[in-house]
């Protein structure tokens, strides 16, 4: 259990030191989210394989009062504190909602709303969203309701509609 505790806590250590400074390219949120089991998992085991040198650490005082801080720490974490929550946000953290709800709005609009928001023609949108399987009939149509339509994932429309490659 040692190396695969050993593995996982550098990937997870890792990837969440990318994420805290806004690397997020490739894999690294995906892999940091979907294996963090892993190592809690590996955590785990390695406690109940080596009880006796657990409990060795937490008969003394110093063991007690780490591990009591990152309990702390937890429950901390886990407390609403908006103020802080708000500091955070300005400074880029916890964002997942707001993004969710930016991509919802952008789902709910016109065709015609989102070429004017991305300075695009409806007529070169139509175009961008037909190369990605995305066919719009009229520019009054909801790109939500043009991704189902076309049977394409939502995501993909509005990637189609955000990226940045040249027409």
């Amino acid at each position: 259990m040692t190396p695969i505790t050993i593995g996982s806590f550098v990937l997870i250590g890792v990837t969440g030191v990318l994420m805290f400074f806004k690397v997020r390219g490739g894999l690294i949120v995906i892999v940091h989210e979907w294996l963090s089991p892993i190592l809690v998992i590996g955590a785990c085991l390695h406690t109940w394989l080596n009880w006796g040198a657990v409990r060795a650490h937490l008969s003394r005082r110093r063991g007690l009062v780490v591990v009591g801080a990152f309990a702390a720490l937890l429950l901390l974490s886990l407390a609403p504190f908006d103020e802080v929550s708000e500091v955070a946000r300005e400074h880029g953290h916890g964002q997942d909602g707001l993004d969710r709800r930016a991509g919802q709005v952008l789902l709910e609009a016109r065709v015609s709303t989102l070429a004017e928001l991305t300075g695009r023609s409806p007529q070169q949108l139509r175009d961008r969203l037909r190369r990605h399987g995305v066919h719009v009939t009229s520019d009054d149509l909801v790109l939500g309701k043009a991704a189902r339509q076309s049977r394409v994932h939502p995501a993909r429309a509005l990637g189609a509609v955000l990226e940045d490659e040249p027409e």
